[in-house]
């Protein structure tokens, strides 16, 4: 009822001569599972994983989530540590130009520290950040699978089938079919972007991980 006066308002503006702002309608948010923070887990420090639940049901529900919704689960195998599983989750969830972390290292996971790394792109970012983000909220449910803590962790790989391609770095992503089974994994070395020196930076090129993500959901959809 609101959103028909609203449009008879505006309607009745522009009648009269009178500009009407009409706002855009907001993107649609990325369905994400699980729901953080877990304030009864490890002291409600993740931002991402649960680190104390059970994987194997996570990923039930999440498939579930994603087959109700017609959409392809992507699956994002990691650690609240890992500094790249925050950047995957930042970019396709449209942030741009500036991003802070909280992250550690494998040997130990519990220290961490704080960045705040900066895009620096010679042209304005918004409308790929915006393009990526409505891309993966329309076609997918992301979940956060814990490697490092929680219980059946790497046991959602086997049950996959994806720990036959597994390298062993983290965030390992992959797509899975409607079933449950590894349908297709991202292949960093052809979308990372990353600065070494002491403006260090670690991102994306978003035009070619839309790319990496359109050939992840075919894999799945066959």
């Amino acid at each position: 009822m609101k959103r028909i006066i609203f449009v008879l308002i505006a309607a009745a503006g522009l009648f009269w001569g009178n500009p009407v702002f009409i706002p855009p309608a907001a993107a649609e948010p990325l369905v994400k599972l699980p729901e953080t923070p877990i304030r009864s887990c490890r002291r409600g420090r993740a931002k991402l994983y649960d680190e104390c639940s059970n994987q194997k049901r996570l990923f039930a529900a999440a498939l579930d989530r994603a087959n109700t919704e017609g959409k392809t689960l992507l699956v994002s195998y990691g650690a609240e540590w890992c500094i790249w599983c925050h950047v995957f989750d930042a970019y396709i969830n449209g942030e741009k130009s500036r991003f802070s972390y909280k992250f550690a290292s494998p040997d130990a996971p519990d220290m961490f520290r704080r960045a705040t790394l900066y895009e620096r792109e010679k042209s304005d970012v918004s409308t790929k950040a915006a393009a990526l983000q409505k891309f993966a909220a329309d076609n997918f449910v992301l979940v956060h699978i814990d490697a490092q803590y929680a219980p059946r962790g790497e046991a959602v790989l086997k049950r996959t089938g994806a720990l036959a391609h597994y390298n062993g770095g983290l965030p390992y992503i992959f797509t899975v079919d409607k079933s449950g089974r590894y349908a297709a994994h991202l292949f960093y070395n052809r979308v990372e972007t990353r600065r070494d020196s002491t403006d260090w930076y670690r991102g994306y090129n978003r035009q070619k991980l839309i790319a990496e993500l359109k050939r992840m959901k075919a894999a799945a959809q066959q």
